[in-house]
């Protein structure tokens, strides 16, 4: 199977500048850029007044949370968890999470999502959620435990199993290790978990100091087995100062929520810092249920404001899109957050052809402070359209729709 798109600007990576050139797909990768002749083509696109560009990636959500939008408002955290979220997620089924996490994808490829790190439960339906809709997606299960090893109800053994099952499928799917935080998993737990995630290869990903009455040490965590781990960490909001070193190490990855993070009355985590001290930032949304929208572009540029607040050039237009795209990709193990030959076709087109475009003279200014994430003309994964110009190509739209009001009734009325 060979796709061109023709007469469009490509964007590379986060640190090119956009060339007018030609992209040839073949079997899911693309095989040539540039102005080449190749009249054996399948499908032909001509992308004049579009601009190509790598897939966002979403470094931390919890997608089936679309369930809960709009039903936990004006909440700080822990009244939004304990009293709010916990008692509906309690009742929720494989076939809600199912639906819930569908519902997210369709949203994410819409506004040019191309993967996603997840820490849910009903692995299982998130995992096949993601294979049904072509969306890539590092799994998690989240985890905690009643004080060690041993004690957390056969979840990590759980973990395991998501593993086997789905680790691999189809090119799209890893599955890592998600202990919750280190408030609700004990020391010796989270070191069981590395164990366990280190000899599998395996990713983690873990909230970190998201709010302010989180009180342990980083650097006693940091004596457990999951430090010889990849680790994304999520949050980081109250990171002490001469903590921030200790986050800096290539295996290691912050995902940067700001609108959660704001929603909840959280704050606004040193971010700046962090980057000056090597940390590798990525952007995440969090669930739906405390952001309330799946839009890392909202992200990329709240984030980039909250550090400019005090010194504009505290994070550069570079930075920030690499935050939503190569690094992002890097911490996730799903893609490349490039457009480079070989690379799997995991991109975004944009219809620039818009007034908050022009003038053309700095596009990379305006991806991060002016476009609208409804200007994703089409996502594509791996070669094959996961949405396209209005249409989702690889479901059936009304019942995806159907199905989740049916979830949502349930989970409302009773």
């Amino acid at each position: 199977m060979k796709i061109l798109f023709e007469n469009a600007l490509v964007l590379r990576d986060a640190f090119s500048q956009p060339i007018a050139t030609n992209v040839l797909i073949e079997n899911g990768k693309i095989s040539k850029i540039g102005n080449f002749v190749d009249e054996e083509i399948d499908e032909r696109y001509d992308f004049s007044g579009k601009l190509i560009m790598p897939g966002l990636v979403n470094s931390h959500t919890h997608a089936a949370m679309t369930l809960m939008r709009g039903l936990a408002e004006d909440m700080y955290l822990e009244d939004w968890l304990f009293k709010k979220i916990f008692p509906i997620e309690e009742r929720l089924s494989q076939e809600d999470v199912y639906y819930g996490t569908m519902l997210a994808q369709m949203e994410m490829a819409r506004k040019g999502i191309t993967a996603y790190v997840d820490m849910y439960f009903h692995c299982d339906a998130v995992a096949q959620a993601a294979v049904d809709f072509g969306m890539k997606a590092l799994i998690t299960r989240g985890l905690v435990d009643n004080g060690g090893p041993n004690t957390d109800n056969g979840r990590l053994n759980q973990n395991v199993k998501y593993f086997e099952r789905w680790n691999g499928k189809n090119g799209l799917i890893l599955v890592g290790f998600g202990p919750h935080a280190p408030y609700s998993c004990s020391l010796e737990y989270i070191d069981q978990i590395g164990k366990v995630a280190h000899a599998l290869k395996a990713k983690i990903t873990i909230h970190l100091y998201e709010s302010k009455k989180e009180n342990y040490s980083l650097s006693e965590l940091l004596k457990t087995s999951i430090s010889e781990c990849d680790v994304i960490f999520a949050h980081c909001v109250h990171v002490k100062e001469h903590e921030i070193d200790l986050l800096a190490r290539q295996n290691f990855f912050v995902a940067h929520n700001p609108t959660s993070n704001l929603k909840l009355a959280n704050g606004i985590a040193p971010i700046h810092k962090m980057l000056n001290r090597k940390v590798q930032i990525c952007l995440g949304t969090d669930g739906a249920a405390s952001n309330n929208t799946l839009d890392i572009w909202h992200e990329m540029r709240l984030a980039t404001l909250l550090q400019k607040m005090e010194d504009p050039t505290n994070i550069t237009i570079q930075q920030a899109l690499a935050m939503a795209t190569i690094v992002g990709a890097r911490a996730s193990g799903l893609t490349t957050g490039t457009i480079e030959i070989g690379a799997d076709a995991d991109l975004i087109v944009l219809d620039i052809e818009k007034p908050w475009y022009l003038p053309h003279k700095n596009l990379m200014a305006h991806l991060v402070h002016s476009l609208n994430s409804t200007d994703v003309f089409g996502t594509m994964i791996k070669g094959k359209w996961v949405y396209l110009n209005g249409v989702y190509p690889t479901i059936d739209e009304s019942e995806i729709l159907r199905k989740f009001t049916e979830v949502m009734k349930r989970l409302t009325d009773t």
